[in-house]
């Protein structure tokens, strides 16, 4: 029964995959290397980012102000927009320290939106990563009706 359900299994990935062992997703199913355009990628096995290719904070945070304030001085607080809004500030961060040009290294932004009402808010987050390469930013605004509080985490990516 066990080696039946094996052969059913081994058909079917048959059947998805191109000659030569390459899906259309162009993964590796094998062994065999991918090539593109004459050109062969290998594992540079980089461990750490060049000097002056650093997730520098101090950049990011000017940013995600800079994103913060364009975004929310024109608006009032609404709860039926918060959701739809703080994932929009996300990707827009997101977009913005993409283009920045730090090769190898993977963000994760996140924003906590609400109602200014005077109230007392605090955030708080844990990372387990490696102090010589990784890095974060944070941004805050607020105003009259709104704050927002941005975050964004630089892991570099072996």
């Amino acid at each position: 029964m066990e080696l039946l359900k094996s052969k059913k299994k081994a058909n079917k990935v048959s059947k998805l995959l191109k000659p030569g062992g390459v899906s259309d997703n162009h993964s590796v199913t094998s062994d065999k290397l991918i090539h593109h355009d004459g050109l062969r990628i290998e594992n540079t096995y980089q461990l750490q980012p060049d000097e002056g290719k650093k997730f520098k904070s101090y950049i990011v945070e000017e940013e995600m102000r800079r994103i913060l304030r364009r975004t929310l001085e024109p608006l009032n607080y609404k709860d039926s927009t918060g959701s739809s809004l703080t994932t929009e500030l996300a990707n827009d961060i997101k977009k913005a320290i993409q283009g920045l040009g730090w090769p190898r290294y993977k963000y994760v932004v996140q924003v906590v939106l609400g109602q200014n009402r005077n109230q007392a808010v605090q955030v708080g987050s844990r990372c387990l990563w490696d102090q010589q390469s990784d890095n974060f930013a944070c941004a805050s605004y607020s105003s009259k009706t709104i704050f927002a509080v941005a975050a964004c985490f630089g892991v570099y990516y072996e």
